[in-house]
């Protein structure tokens, strides 16, 4: 599985850093994570952090999570002009161009940047994430394998109804997308060119999977 490289590294880390993307503050406080994500939470944006990395994080190893390998599926399925440069998984350990797993412990990332409301972190095994590596919000999908009991149907809603409350940072995605693929339950939203792209690739890999919701973001 190849690394990120150091521009793709520099890319992230800058990123991070860009002042422009807060939702209607004009201070000049930057946010520690994706800047390019939604916020549910205050007004404020996170501070700058005080001390940066002094040389770049190493990216982590293969998936080994079944929601990555859903993830997987689909993204074989692109061709070389449809791909877009992308990472999978916790940001800390993040897999250049495919799908991560991504650390359920870090429950802040988990509810920020896939959306998935606090109150449903129990009901969650296992995820894995892909995200387009300059916005998020042209594509950013992550698979949760739900943990036995859980309700998929009310986790989905409650997914759903969190992206479409959602007040979008650095332009806000047109489409959102839920679904019941194997057990797992999938969430992508995006960009209507990217989000069409992806439906379609999911349908070639899962032709059973059941969508929940298939509706335009009009939060």
């Amino acid at each position: 599985m190849k690394k990120f490289t150091a521009i793709s590294l520099a890319l992230v880390m800058i990123l991070a850093l860009m002042a422009g993307c807060t939702r209607g503050n004009t201070e000049s406080t930057q946010p520690t994570t994706d800047p390019t994500q939604a916020s549910t939470g205050t007004t404020e944006a996170p501070t700058q952090p005080t001390t940066m990395p002094t040389e770049p994080t190493q990216a982590g190893s293969a998936a080994t999570t079944t929601s990555a390998q859903i993830l997987g599926r689909i993204w074989t399925q692109y061709g070389e002009n449809e791909r877009f440069a992308s990472y999978g998984g916790t940001v800390e350990h993040s897999l250049s161009d495919t799908p991560g797993d991504l650390d359920m412990t870090n429950t802040e990332e988990i509810t920020s940047k896939y959306l998935l409301p606090a109150d449903q972190l129990s009901n969650v095994e296992s995820g894995a994430s892909l995200v387009h590596l300059m916005n998020s919000n042209i594509f950013t999908a992550a698979a949760f394998q739900l943990k036995d009991g859980a309700d998929v149907r009310d986790v989905a809603k409650a997914l759903r109804d969190n992206i479409q409350k959602t007040q979008w940072l650095c332009g806000q995605p047109d489409h959102l997308l839920v679904a019941d693929v194997d057990g797992h339950l999938l969430m992508a939203f995006a960009e209507k060119g990217a989000m069409d792209t992806f439906k379609q690739k999911l349908n070639t890999v899962y032709a059973e999977a059941t969508i929940i919701y298939d509706e335009a973001v009009t939060a």
